[in-house]
């Protein structure tokens, strides 16, 4: 990225930053301006925050197709990628002198796991979509397909627009409730101890130690250290609440692109 200096971070040099890494959406928002709850909030992770950057890559139809070992293999390969822009995008702001940090950490909060910052809840205040009923961002270019990553920095940069985005979004027609073969949805609510996506990544015997440690030890010493090691060992053993939205085939518009 180009441009940066005691005048700030203007919006094409940031779109020139994402264009060079393949990015499909971005975003940037005042950390003083998102409703998040605390505990989970820009400044919580980064006491300095004045901003957050979003980014989103599309996920291609293909990511989910496969024996859940591919599945597995090609969502860890999709997640390293918007790692590694995340990464790049700190090293620029850091060598100009500005306090950055990724979004990806975990946290117990109130008896589950939940992300240190709700990159999606995030994505909605920033005019990119809404929340559907199975909980997965639903956007008007990408559908549900928009795979998402953020850092937060120091630096104060401008936003982008803010529109109440317009199109079809969720209709509540509970094909992702129907489909879930755990049945861990409900409109609006997801149960991750039910999901597979969680409970595949341990083994039976380990299940009730582990879900009574996510339950009751927020206060545990190192307790987030614990939990993101054991996400580690995350699984792709499910996408049946992701492949069944009606959104999930939406395509971009040729010509539709923010930047």
């Amino acid at each position: 990225m180009t441009g940066i200096g005691t005048g700030g971070i203007h919006q094409e040099d940031m779109a020139q930053f994402f264009r060079e890494h393949d990015i499909d959406e971005y975003a940037v928002i005042a950390g003083s301006s998102l409703h998040a709850p605390e505990g989970r909030r820009p400044c919580d992770l980064l006491p300095s925050a004045r901003s957050l950057i979003l980014f989103g890559a599309e996920m291609n139809e293909d990511l989910f197709s496969g024996t859940r070992d591919e599945v597995t293999q090609k969502v860890r390969v999709f997640e390293s990628m918007l790692r590694n822009v995340a990464d790049d995008l700190i090293s620029v702001l850091q060598a100009d002198g500005s306090g950055a940090v990724p979004v990806r950490s975990i946290l117990l909060q109130d008896g589950t796991i939940k992300g240190s910052l709700s990159l999606a809840c995030c994505a909605v205040e920033a005019g990119l979509g809404k929340i559907g009923d199975n909980r997965l961002l639903v956007t008007p270019r990408f559908g549900s397909r928009l795979g998402l990553g953020g850092v937060v920095t120091s630096r104060e940069i401008e936003e982008t627009p803010r529109p109440e985005p317009g199109g079809n979004f969720c209709n509540h027609c509970n094909l992702c409730i129907k489909a879930c073969p755990e049945h861990a949805l409900s409109p609006g609510e997801i149960d991750l101890f039910r999901c597979r996506n969680v409970t595949g990544a341990l083994p039976a015997f380990a299940r009730p130690v582990v879900f009574r440690f996510i339950r009751y030890g927020e206060h545990i010493p190192f307790s987030g250290r614990i939990l993101n090691r054991l996400a580690k060992r995350k699984v792709n053993t499910c996408a049946e609440c992701l492949t069944a939205c009606p959104h999930f085939r939406t395509r971009k518009s040729a010509g539709t692109g923010k930047y």
